[in-house]
């Protein structure tokens, strides 16, 4: 039988109890560490510092929370992700090259600006699937690139692979099977249609 989670009072982690804030960070630090890493691609230096930016920016803002609006992990959740959005836009604002492929337009006065949500969503889509991407075999990111990204048609990726369109269209199959089963966690499956 697993134990229950212990609750965390409310009261106490806004009095910054020393006994609650421990009890906190010991339930979530993996969850919310493992977050930070994912979202900056495995970094360690940089999912390091910016989970400690998470927890000091918690300590700051826990007047904020409230567990009406949410549990306390959603909400640690939702400072990691807007910690990571601010180290990209620092980053970027020393680089000349953007971060993302597409322009990236800050909200606010600029000096406390942070990327939009769909931005960070953008990027975390992406990395999600750039991961996704690298652990198949070669023959199949090479074949669901050519097809999505190159836009060729079986026919032509047949002639360039050197083997039969029914081949490369099972491999299509088997490439597209594994790509999902490797996402599937991130990208909620879609209701089907009641007419089909």
């Amino acid at each position: 039988m697993v134990p229950a989670a212990p609750v965390i009072s409310e009261s106490a982690l806004k009095r910054r109890d020393r006994c609650a804030w421990n009890q906190a960070y010991n339930l979530h630090v993996n969850n919310v560490y493992a977050f930070v890493a994912h979202l900056v691609g495995g970094d360690r230096m940089v999912a390091e510092e910016i989970h400690q930016e998470t927890w000091l920016a918690a300590i700051d803002h826990i007047k904020q929370f409230s567990l009406e609006r949410g549990e306390l992990q959603g909400w640690l959740l939702g400072i990691a992700r807007r910690q990571v959005a601010m180290h990209f836009r620092r980053k970027s604002a020393r680089s000349t090259a953007p971060f993302v492929d597409e322009p990236v337009v800050a909200l606010g006065d600029g000096s406390s600006a942070l990327l939009p949500d769909d931005v960070v969503e953008f990027v975390e889509r992406r990395e999600v699937v750039r991961a996704a991407m690298l652990a198949l075999s070669s023959d199949c990111r090479e074949v669901l690139i050519s097809k999505y990204v190159d836009d060729l048609s079986v026919n032509e990726i047949a002639l360039r692979r050197g083997c039969t369109p029914k081949a490369i269209e099972s491999l299509l199959s088997r490439a597209r099977a594994r790509l999902r089963a490797l996402v599937h966690w991130y990208f909620p499956a879609q209701p089907s249609d009641p007419k089909k």
